[in-house]
């Protein structure tokens, strides 16, 4: 019998790490995409201009959309959904084991379900996932719905949002600091977490969340403010761009 529960502990203890290993790692296919996507929507836009911020994207949609739809399926969607999915897996396996160690439903001061329970870190990721996926669907799918592609996409599409209407810069403002903010505290402090950084250079951690949201959300200011709301056949188009998003919303 001891022998029985030993093996069994060994193979729980075994998935867990499987699990944490998938997501962790999951996360760093990601982040690939996410520091390009940082580098090319923030920080060349904040230093050097919407132009040059075009000609980064350009550039990155070459090696990420146009050369190997695979590579996109996989460092992007793909890994995301492989980090949501191991860690539910993850959470629904240690609810399992409290269940077989309290002998039944574990009290809620311990419970894996309880909100209260849920670290920062777990709760920015999963208030973020309805962000991620609006800002996905407004610049991923339905230009590929439309297009079949997002070559006519450029930075000032995302500005052309926060010129619609009296509100436009209200909601993209709120928004977009919203999906940023959750963003920034989910990615580095998970980083932190990962590296086991001490307690007492967390705050140096917070200070890297703030500055990462501020760089950010600084280069999509001066979008918003250089881009404008451009006119001719691209304003247009991406008019109808947005009203297939609110319709299909």
């Amino acid at each position: 019998l001891s022998k029985s529960n030993s093996f069994n502990h060994s193979n729980n203890s075994g998935l867990a790490k499987w699990l944490a290993r998938t997501q962790k790692y999951s996360s760093y296919a990601f982040l690939t995409f996410l520091g390009v996507h940082g580098a090319t929507s923030a920080f060349s836009p904040l230093l050097f201009g919407v132009d040059s911020g075009n000609a980064s994207l350009l550039l990155a949609r070459t090696y990420f959309y146009q050369a190997s739809p695979q590579v996109e399926l996989l460092l992007i969607p793909g890994s995301l959904a492989l980090h949501i999915t191991s860690g539910v897996a993850l959470r629904l396996h240690r609810h399992f084991r409290q269940r077989a160690r309290y002998g039944g439903q574990p009290p809620a001061s311990v419970s894996m379900w309880r909100w209260r329970n849920f670290s920062g870190v777990s709760r920015t990721g999963w208030i973020a996932v309805p962000f991620v996926a609006v800002h996905a669907t407004l610049n991923r799918l339905v230009p590929l719905y439309v297009d079949g592609d997002s070559s006519q996409v450029t930075l000032e599409y995302l500005a052309y949002g926060f010129w619609q209407g009296k509100w436009g810069k209200w909601i993209g403002g709120a928004f977009y600091t919203g999906l940023v903010g959750l963003v920034s505290y989910h990615v580095v402090y998970g980083w932190a977490d990962y590296l086991k950084v001490e307690e007492r250079r967390k705050k140096l951690v917070g200070i890297a969340a703030v500055g990462t949201a501020a760089v950010w959300l600084g280069g999509l200011t001066r979008i918003v403010v250089e881009g404008g709301k451009i006119g001719g056949y691209l304003g247009r188009h991406y008019e109808h761009l947005y009203k297939v998003f609110w319709r299909r919303l």
